[in-house]
């Protein structure tokens, strides 16, 4: 439960940080950005300190140019996050914003999603991987 609540408020100030960052209020107008969908991850012990920073480097390249993505905000652990909380015991975290469901879908469901995953999936510990998914309710 402990972890769920760090993931959640993870994806929120990464969420704040990301509309903080873009000052552009037509863009921020455009799109809903409404849904969150967060994967922390820590990779098997054999892999190579190499394959991380790929793995961060094709989210920005091929995730960011599924057309249901609206924002891709990935990185490791942050060396100042919130003292005592922040968690530290992954790899990377990967945040993917997207309009709706229906966005999460189309995400989950491209050939260039699919693609990134059979590169990099090899090196993920699929027992350790967390998955969280949940819609901003302005509402």
């Amino acid at each position: 439960m402990k972890q769920l609540a760090l993931a959640l408020a993870l994806g929120i100030l990464m969420v704040s940080g990301a509309r903080a960052a873009d000052p552009d209020p037509a863009k921020e107008n455009s799109q809903k950005e409404g849904f969150a969908h967060v994967v922390i991850f820590k990779m098997k012990k054999d892999t190579p300190t190499s394959a991380v920073s790929g793995a961060i480097a094709d989210c920005h390249k091929m995730l960011a140019k599924i057309p249901a993505v609206r924002r891709v905000r990935v990185g490791r652990p942050a060396e100042k996050g919130t003292p005592e909380l922040a968690r530290k015991d992954y790899d990377f975290a990967l945040l993917i914003l997207v309009d709706d469901e229906d966005g999460l879908k189309a995400y989950l469901e491209h050939p260039i999603h699919l693609s990134y995953v059979e590169k990099h999936g090899k090196h993920f510990d699929m027992s350790e991987l967390k998955v969280f998914d949940f819609a901003d309710q302005k509402k």
